[in-house]
Formats: structure tokens, sequence, C-alpha cells
């Protein structure tokens, strides 16, 4: 099975963090969040799997950081999805369903015999901004156990917020009838979790429909929807069925649920201070309230900080009082009294006391 990895946006929801860096690479408890995306796929997939990842904003920041770090983890393949053009100097694109189709030419010279085949040489789809919490051995079983052509996954949300995601409608077998991309009335409280696995027949298929979409919409250069050939998938009596979640989903992919998935890893990963001589974290005259994690080569004075504080590595934290934040790497900060707040990388800032901060990268004030 190959793995797609569609990265190459922009993540206007995550600015001004993302004028800098690829909406992946916001670091939380010591790891970016593509890191954090690609070690559960290491528990799965061995070394022999073909990641491919779409890239296009920051691209060399993306091939450079993934060819250092898991060039022996996967078989690495980067596809560049070209800008649809820019606004003001940012590169905008045609959207999740040409990432897909531009894919395409890794699959033609596979050769399938039986249905083990099928299954076993056709894709798996994540997004680059949402974290399983299952593990992807029970995606991959249930995908490979069940008589069906693909899987996708959902997590109930609130009536009230369904409006806001991509909607499935199943019928009692959990085989699903409908999709709809951010509904006006009300479908379903399912909402699409951001992870696709297809049959190689079924990944043909859905190349052939997103070409055609494609090519119809060449002239006025619109997004073309994954949701809307998925639904295409569903007509032509492709078998897809909805695998609900059972621990949910962390959804990096805007300032809140950044915030809320940052709470989670934390208390999987903290700083302990019997690490923090090894790790040349100074830490001097101040309570550190755990889950916290400290990044190397960091220095906390005079400070109260957390519970559900991540603090990149490099950084210089003095006379302040946060709590559930995120700070990236090499920032300095004085005399802060701040929650919830997202903080970029080397920034210097001093004399703030408001919470909900959003302070971008390399920020001075």
């Amino acid at each position: 099975m190959k793995i797609i990895g569609p990265i190459a946006g922009i993540g206007s929801r995550l600015r001004p963090f993302t004028l800098s860096k690829p909406k992946a690479f916001i670091n939380i408890s010591g790891r970016t969040v593509l890191d954090h995306i690609l070690e559960k796929f290491i528990n799965t997939f061995d070394s022999e799997t073909e990641l491919i990842l779409i890239v296009g904003y920051k691209k060399r920041q993306i091939i450079e950081y993934v060819r250092k770090n898991y060039k022996d983890k996967f078989k690495l393949t980067f596809i560049e999805q070209k800008p649809q053009g820019f606004t003001d100097n940012v590169p905008f694109f045609r959207g999740l369903g040409e990432a897909v189709y531009i894919t395409n030419e890794r699959f033609k010279s596979v050769t399938i015999e039986n249905a083990k085949d099928n299954k076993r040489e056709g894709c798996l789809i994540f997004l680059g901004d949402m974290i399983p919490l299952d593990e992807y051995s029970y995606l991959m079983y249930r995908y490979y156990e069940s008589d069906v052509d693909g899987i996708i996954t959902v997590m109930r949300v609130p009536e009230e917020d369904a409006s806001s995601y991509g909607i499935v409608e199943t019928d009692d077998n959990n085989i699903i009838k409908k999709l709809v991309e951010k509904p006006q009335k009300f479908i379903s409280n399912l909402a699409i979790a951001g992870i696709y696995a297809f049959s190689h027949s079924t990944t043909m298929k859905l190349f052939d429909i997103l070409s055609l979409k494609l090519n119809n919409t060449k002239q006025n250069g619109s997004e073309v929807y994954l949701t809307e050939s998925l639904q295409d998938l569903v007509n032509e009596g492709f078998k897809i069925a909805a695998v609900e979640l059972k621990k949910g989903i962390l959804d990096f992919g805007k300032p809140s649920g950044l915030l809320k998935g940052s709470k989670f890893l934390l208390e999987n990963n903290f700083s302990k201070q019997d690490n923090f001589h090894k790790n040349n974290i100074e830490v001097d005259r101040s309570w550190i309230n755990n889950p916290t994690y400290i990044g190397k080569n960091s220095r906390i004075l005079n400070s109260v900080i957390g519970p559900y504080v991540s603090i990149g590595k490099g950084s210089h934290i003095e006379k302040c009082i946060i709590e559930n934040s995120v700070i990236e790497k090499n920032a300095k900060l004085k005399n802060i009294i701040t929650e919830k707040s997202i903080i970029g990388s080397n920034v210097n800032i001093e004399n703030i006391s408001k919470d909900r901060l959003i302070i971008g990268d390399k920020s001075v004030y």
C-alpha cells in the first residue's frame, strides 16, 4: 500500500505562523506535527512502504527535513503541486482533489492478480493537520477484513457543528450513501476525519473521476474537492465503509485545535526533572506544573509554567506566568502573563499581560 500525504497548502487558518514554515512544521511537545503523524505510521507500516508527499508551499523545507529524518523509515517520493496562481505573492492551489490526482503515475505500473493484491496495492490518504488517536493497525484491520472497496474514517460531532465539516450518511451496515461538504441542512453527525484507504481498482477509478473534474474546471481554475469525487465513486457502486474512530482525532488546522491537540500530546510526553541536566535545561527559582514540555538548551527563571505548556528548544523565559500555551523554539519572553496563547519561533517580547496571544515567528515587542 502506498501512503499519500497532501501537504502543499499554505495553512491560511494558522497565519501568521505559516508565513515562515509549512503548517505541518509547527512544533509541539518536542516534535513537528508532521513528526507526530509519521511516527504513528512507523508503528504499522514497514520501511518498504512508499510515502508520497505532495508538496508546494515551502517545499524545500519539507523535502530536506523528511529526507534527513525518514529516509530509512519509508521509500520517499515527493511530487510538487503547482500553484494555480498567487494573491499578494501567496500561492493558491486547486485543492485536495488535484493533490491526490497528481500521484496517479505511481499506481499505473502495478500488476493485480487477485483480490488480495487489489487491496494490498491500494492507497492510504492522510491530511497534514490531523492525527488520529486510534492506531493505524486498527484502521487497516477494518480495511483488510471487511468486504468493501475502501474505508473513510469518521467522528461524531455536535449537530450544531456539522455544517463545518464534510459529512457522511450511512446505511445500517455503515456503508456510505452520501457525502456532502459542509452541508447547509443537517444530514448526520458523522464528520469525515481525514483518513482514507482504497483498493487499487477504487484508487484508479478515483483518478479517472478527478481527471474529468479537473479538465471540466480547467478554464476557471476552481478548487476540486475530494468529497465530491468520493460521492461519484459511491454513485458508481463502489462500497465505501465509514469507520468511526473510537478515540477521535487531533485537528491542528486552526489555533483552537492546535491548543487542544497540544494538551493531549503533553499528557503523553512531558519533561521530567531528572532529564533537565542531560538536556541542558536550567530551571531556577521557578515552578513547573506538569504536563509541560521544555526543549533542550532552554532557561526558565523566576517563572510559573504550566500546566499544558510546550516550550521549544533554546528558549529563554524569565518572570513569566504561562499556562495552556504553545511556545516554539528560540523564544525570549520576559514579564509575560498569559494562557491559551501560541507564540512563534525566534520571538523577543516583554511586558505583556494578555490571554490568547497569537504572535508569529521573529516578532519583537
